[in-house]
């Protein structure tokens, strides 16, 4: 642990602990996830006779039924894998404003792709062996492919191949026998699965929570001094001070927090008191 973290409190672990990055990805990817199965059931029922509702003022015939549904649950897979990146790109860029990261941060330009980003910020937490790194990557570059359907020529990169098929059976054993081969030939034949895209979520989210737990172990002032600005903290701690009675003060300032970044509370406290940061 380094000097001056702040470590976990004693009546919860670091995986209790969900950092902002984190808690806002769990968010995105809970909503996600949930109106992805609402549609799966719904598509479900409409492939196994569902009829419209007389009062429901749509035009609705389809000539076949299975056919249709299954073009539906294409273009909810694809609509999901975008609000996704989306959900990876916002982790990426929260984790990317620590100082710890100014070295790699500095190396991106205006023309680095996403990808390139979540690969670079992912293995600097995780390492180089991280398939999840590989299994986020793949997500987006799938996004962008369904995005730019005529123009982009997204590819994964060697380098993530090859990790997602050293660990294809530890893979196919945590994601209910996820074949490696099958997900890389449907990205490349665009026909994305249920199966597909569900584990590639699945995958990301457990990328999120393994950062989430590697960088609170070790969040020092500086990290906690970045975030408090990125997520706007900063200028409403001041506000607060400068508006609330004194006696109201503590109960204002853990509403500031509670409102915008839970988590950053307990290290606030731990290096500030209730000071103002700096």
């Amino acid at each position: 642990m380094k000097a001056g973290s702040v470590g976990s409190s004693p009546n919860s672990t670091t995986t209790d602990i969900h950092l902002p990055p984190l808690s806002n990805f769990l968010k995105h990817s809970g909503e996600a996830v949930f109106s992805l199965n609402t549609s799966v059931v719904g598509l479900d029922a409409v492939e196994n006779g569902y009829d419209k509702p007389a009062g429901l003022d749509i035009s609705w015939s389809p000539v076949d039924r299975k056919l249709a549904a299954r073009k539906s649950r294409k273009f909810i897979l694809e609509a999901v894998l975008g609000r996704m990146s989306e959900a990876l790109k916002e982790h990426t860029v929260a984790l990317s404003k620590l100082p710890r990261f100014s070295a790699v941060e500095s190396e991106f330009s205006s023309h680095t792709k996403a990808t390139e980003k979540i690969g670079r910020i992912g293995r600097e937490v995780l390492g180089a062996e991280s398939y999840l790194v590989s299994a986020a990557v793949l997500l987006v570059h799938w996004r962008n492919r369904v995005v730019h359907r005529n123009t982009s020529k997204a590819k994964l990169a060697p380098v993530d191949k090859s990790l997602l098929r050293k660990y294809e059976d530890e893979i196919a054993t945590k994601y209910k026998g996820l074949s490696i081969d099958c997900l890389l030939c449907h990205f490349e034949e665009q026909r994305p699965t249920l199966k597909d895209i569900s584990s590639l979520i699945a995958m990301s989210i457990n990328l999120a929570r393994s950062i989430n737990q590697a960088m609170y172990k070790d969040l020092d002032k500086s990290d906690l001094d970045a975030w408090l600005c990125h997520y706007g903290v900063s200028e409403a701690l001041t506000k607060v001070r400068a508006e609330t009675a004194p006696e109201k003060l503590e109960a204002a300032i853990n509403r500031t927090f509670n409102t915008r970044a839970p988590a950053l509370l307990a290290p606030y406290l731990n290096y500030y008191g209730s000071g103002p940061a700096r």
